[in-house]
């Protein structure tokens, strides 16, 4: 249950550092010298991860709930 929880909290981190990205806060896109080009696919990317990663922690703690 915890490796869920804790999967589930990263990815949730991820996703906000990517709304982030994308919606330019606290200057991020500047700082991390992004360049245009390549940063709608690196947002992308990161999106897929995290939210596949948010559905596996959640499985992970169902099974856990499950299994008590």
């Amino acid at each position: 249950m915890i490796v869920g929880i804790m999967q589930s909290m990263v990815a949730v981190l991820i996703v906000i550092f990517a709304c982030g990205i994308y919606f330019n806060f606290f200057d991020i896109q500047t700082s991390l010298n992004a360049a245009v080009e390549s940063l709608y696919l690196h947002i992308l990317a990161l999106f897929v991860f995290g939210f596949f990663s948010i559905i596996s922690g959640l499985f992970l703690v169902h099974e856990w709930l499950e299994s008590r």
